[in-house]
C-alpha cells in the first residue's frame, strides 16, 4: 500500500471556480486580437495619412475611419478563424503559436495588397511596400506580444486554481497514481479531479484507500450517470497495465456524452489505428480524437456539400421525377423511404431515400443483404447504381449529413453494435455521409451484423476519421461515381 500523498490545492479544492470551458483560451485570444487589430489599424491609418511620413493627398473622415477599422477587423478575425488560430493554443508551444500568427498576418497582408494593386490608382501604389511593411509590423508585433501575454495570464490563473478543468480520473489504482504524479507536475494546466472511477470488475474501492484524498465515485459500469451528475469537461484515462476492453468502453461513453478524453502514453498501443492522437505541449498526456480538419478545410467541405447537393437535386430534378414515377408504377406508394438514423454526437434525424423494398416487417431492425427478396425490380437497379441515395442530398443541405462520411445507422443497431464493440460510438464524432470509405472498399461477406462484420466496418470508418481530408473526400467521391457507373452497389 502506497503512503498517503498530498496534492496542490488546485487538485482538491471543491469551492466554486470558473470552468475553463466558460473562460477558454479562445475568449482570451479573441479579446486580445480585437484590441490589437483596432489599435494596430488606427496606428497604421495615422502613419499613412496623418503623420506626414508618407505622401498623402487626403485624410479619411471619422466615419470613414470607423468603417475601415470595422471592415479590416472583421476581415482579420475571419482569416484567423479559418487558419485555426482560435483553438486551444495550450496544446502547442509558444513559438509554434507565434509562427502561426506571423504566417496568417503575412497571408492576410498579401491578399490585401492584391486587392489594392488591382483596384486602386497610382497614389496608393506609390507607397506599396512601405504601407505593407508598416501594417504587417503593427499587427505582427502586437498580436504576437498580446498572445504571449494572455498565455502567461491564463497559465497563472490556472496554476492558482482560478481557472480549472474539472475532470474524472478513470483507471485502475496503479494507473491513477501515475496520472496524479503527472498532474502534480503540470499544475499550470488547471486540472481539478472530481473523483476516481475504477474498472467495472476486478478492482475495489479498498485498493484505492490510503492513496490520496480524491474519492472513488463509482465504476465504469455507471460512468454515464457519473458524467451527468458531475459534468466533467474531460476524462483522464490511466490503466497500468493497459486494458483494451475497458478503454474501449470509456471512449465510447465519452463520445456519446461529448466529453474530451486524454490519456497517458502507456495507452497509445491500445488506441493506435483507431483514433487520431495528439501529444499535448509540456505534458505526457495524449489527446484522443482532436479536431481533425482545420476550420478552413471544414468551411470548404461544408461549402462543397451545399453546392454539389443543390446542383444534383435541382439540375437532376427531371430524372428524379422519372425515378419516382417508375417506383409508383412498379410497386405503388410510398415513393420515399423515411427512417430514423443516428447522426453526429448521437443526434437522431430522419433520413430520406427512394424506396427500393416492399414495406414488410420492421424496417428499423431488418438487415438488408444482397439479393434480399424484399427488393423490388426498380429498387434493384436503384441500389446497384446508388441512385436510391439521391434524396439524402436534402439531408446534406439541412446539415444533418455530409456527402462523405461514415454511413448513419439505425438506433436499434447502434445500441446492438455498441454492445458488441464498445468503441462503436466513436464513429459519431463526424457527420455521417451519403458515401464513405466503407462503401467503396467493403467486402460483401463482412456486410453482416456480427462482431467480425462490425469490426471490419469500424476499421474502415476509423481509417476515414483518422485521415480525413479534402483529398480523401475527393477520392471517395470519384470511386463512388465509378461504382455507380459499373453498377456494383448492393
Amino acid at each position: 500500500m502506497a503512503d498517503a500523498v498530498t496534492y496542490p490545492a488546485s487538485l482538491t479544492q471543491r469551492r466554486w471556480r470558473w470552468k475553463s470551458g466558460q473562460h477558454s483560451p479562445v475568449v482570451f485570444q479573441l479579446g486580445v486580437d480585437l484590441a490589437v487589430l483596432v489599435l494596430g489599424t488606427l496606428g497604421y491609418l495615422w502613419v499613412r495619412f496623418a503623420s506626414g511620413w508618407l505622401d498623402s493627398v487626403a485624410t479619411p473622415t471619422g466615419g470613414e475611419v470607423v468603417a475601415i477599422v470595422s471592415m479590416l477587423t472583421g476581415y482579420w478575425v475571419l482569416l484567423f478563424w479559418l487558419a485555426g488560430l482560435y483553438r486551444n493554443w495550450y496544446s502547442r508551444p509558444p513559438l509554434e503559436e507565434l509562427w502561426a500568427v506571423v504566417r496568417s498576418v503575412l497571408l492576410g497582408i498579401a491578399l490585401l495588397l492584391v486587392l489594392v494593386f488591382w483596384d486602386s490608382g497610382d497614389f496608393y501604389r506609390s507607397n506599396f511596400r512601405a504601407v505593407a511593411g508598416i501594417y504587417a509590423a503593427f499587427l505582427g508585433i502586437g498580436l504576437g506580444a498580446g498572445r504571449l501575454a494572455v498565455r502567461a495570464l491564463q497559465r497563472s490563473l490556472r496554476q492558482r486554481g482560478i481557472l480549472v478543468i474539472p475532470a474524472l480520473l478513470v483507471g485502475n489504482p496503479r494507473g491513477i497514481e501515475r496520472l496524479l504524479e503527472e498532474l502534480r507536475r503540470i499544475p499550470h494546466w488547471g486540472y481539478r479531479p472530481l473523483g476516481v472511477v475504477l474498472p467495472s470488475s476486478g478492482m475495489s474501492e479498498q485498493e484505492w484507500n490510503g492513496k490520496g484524498p480524491i474519492p472513488v465515485l463509482g465504476t465504469i459500469a455507471v460512468l454515464r450517470e457519473l458524467i451527468r451528475r458531475w459534468e466533467p469537461e474531460e476524462l483522464l484515462l490511466a490503466f497500468q497495465p493497459p486494458d483494451p476492453q475497458e478503454v474501449g468502453k470509456v471512449v465510447g461513453i465519452a463520445e456519446e456524452a461529448r466529453v474530451g478524453v486524454k490519456m497517458l502514453p502507456e495507452l497509445y498501443r491500445v488506441t493506435s489505428g483507431q483514433a487520431r492522437i495528439r501529444r499535448l505541449y509540456g505534458t505526457s498526456l495524449l489527446e484522443l480524437n482532436p479536431e481533425i480538419l482545420n476550420p478552413w478545410q471544414a468551411f470548404v467541405k461544408r461549402t462543397l456539400d451545399i453546392v454539389i447537393s443543390a446542383l444534383i437535386l435541382f439540375v437532376g430534378a427531371p430524372l428524379w421525377l422519372l425515378i419516382a414515377a417508375a417506383i409508383w408504377v412498379d410497386s405503388g406508394r410510398p415513393i420515399f423511404f423515411v427512417q430514423e438514423r443516428v447522426g453526429r454526437h448521437g443526434r437522431i434525424f430522419r433520413l430520406y431515400k427512394f424506396r427500393t423494398m416492399l414495406p414488410e416487417g420492421d424496417p428499423s431492425r431488418l438487415w438488408t443483404q444482397r439479393g434480399d427478396p424484399r427488393i423490388t425490380r426498380v429498387g434493384r437497379w436503384l441500389r446497384k447504381t446508388y441512385l436510391d441515395e439521391i434524396p439524402q442530398f436534402w439531408n446534406v443541405l439541412k446539415g444533418e449529413m455530409s456527402i462523405v462520411g461514415p454511413r448513419p445507422e439505425r438506433p436499434y443497431y447502434v445500441e446492438l453494435f455498441t454492445q458488441m464493440v464498445p468503441e462503436y460510438p466513436r464513429r459519431h464524432c463526424v457527420k455521417p455521409g451519403i458515401t464513405g470509405w466503407w462503401q467503396v472498399c467493403r467486402r460483401q461477406e463482412l456486410n453482416v451484423p456480427t462482431v467480425e462484420g462490425v469490426r471490419s466496418r469500424l476499421e474502415m470508418d476509423f481509417y476515414y476519421i483518422e485521415n480525413q481530408s479534402l483529398a480523401l473526400d475527393l477520392e471517395i467521391m470519384l470511386r463512388t461515381v465509378w461504382v455507380m457507373l459499373t453498377g456494383k452497389g448492393v
